[in-house]
């Protein structure tokens, strides 16, 4: 059987450089690969024709991507860094905070060339044509992502549609690991396409329904502060997407946690910040960027603050 995509499931952290063409990023068959990267890359099959991919990647020396592409459609956010590629003779560039889809109707052959001494930190899915259109054919409301592999080429900048960027941020700062990020990964990657369709199609999302009961609004409101820990919704922005006033929403939160919801944002991310430090792969600046902080010395005063020393003793 022919394979939809052309990047293996896999998934590498180097802490020198190391050979991308030796790591086995993508078939060897289909593509060339010339440069080394320190830092990770993995990439994982969710579901039939549907792949997560991550990366946090310095290039010490020039990076040259020689790869055919199959009918497909890329959806990639940039978290920091930037990318470029030329396809069907267009040369597409990915920058800081945005987020892009490439859609290709055929199959076509893509250069990727980045120089020295740059940079990308990407979050994305790739998704086989045959899996848009099965979808479509389901449900008319999907049908909008058809329009995505139009004849040839289509490179398409969503930076009108935010809630797609916070969706794969989320899946770039996934808290859990094992079966719970399997699944993780797999739910919010269907709701990344949900919400591109709803974009795509113009159809606002139904509001929230309004939560009941201060147990369920305390869960509710948990619930979704650990899905954007990183970028947690102000309470008042939170309030309003329960259904409930600001100061009921406070209550109902520190009557059955016993802490405010900016004290359990701390802990949460302190915790998260441990787990990621003695996993080793990443420096403490690395980590302090990915938790949000602009500042990686108001990282580590935070960390001291709340653990007791700082991030480097881990």
């Amino acid at each position: 059987m022919e394979r939809w995509t052309p990047y293996l499931d896999m998934q590498f952290s180097f802490d020198r450089p190391g050979s991308l063409a030796q790591a086995g990023v993508l078939d060897s068959a289909a593509s060339h690969v010339m440069g080394s990267a320190i830092g990770h890359y993995r990439a994982h099959t969710v579901r039939a024709h549907l792949q997560y991919f991550d990366c946090d990647l310095q290039f010490p020396e020039p990076l040259r991507i020689h790869k055919v592409l199959p009918d497909s459609l890329c959806l990639v956010h940039m978290l920091s860094g930037q990318w470029q590629h030329r396809v069907d003779g267009q040369l597409n560039h990915y920058l800081t905070g945005k987020t892009y889809a490439l859609g290709l109707s055929e199959h076509m052959e893509a250069f990727d060339q980045l120089p020295a001494d740059s940079h990308a930190r990407m979050a994305g899915l790739r998704v086989g044509a045959d899996y848009l259109r099965e979808l479509a054919e389901e449900d008319p409301h999907l049908q909008s992502l058809i329009g995505l592999l139009d004849d040839g080429m289509k490179f398409t900048d969503f930076e009108r549609c935010p809630a797609l960027g916070r969706l794969l941020q989320q899946l770039y700062h996934s808290p859990y690991h094992g079966t719970l990020k399997r699944l993780h990964q797999e739910s919010l990657s269907l709701a990344v396409l949900v919400e591109l369709a709803t974009h795509l199609g113009n159809r606002p999302l139904a509001p929230a329904p309004t939560v009941r009961g201060q147990r369920d609004l305390a869960h509710e409101a948990r619930r979704l502060l650990d899905l954007n820990l990183v970028d947690p919704p102000g309470s008042l922005a939170l309030a309003r997407q329960l259904g409930v006033g600001e100061t009921t929403l406070r209550r109902a939160f520190a009557k059955v946690f016993g802490q405010s919801m900016l004290q359990y944002l701390r802990q949460q991310r302190m915790e998260l910040a441990r787990t990621l430090l003695l996993q080793r792969k990443w420096q403490v600046a690395q980590i302090a960027y990915r938790l949000g902080y602009a500042n990686p010395a108001n990282f580590s005063n935070a960390y001291k603050a709340y653990h007791g020393h700082p991030p480097g003793m881990e």
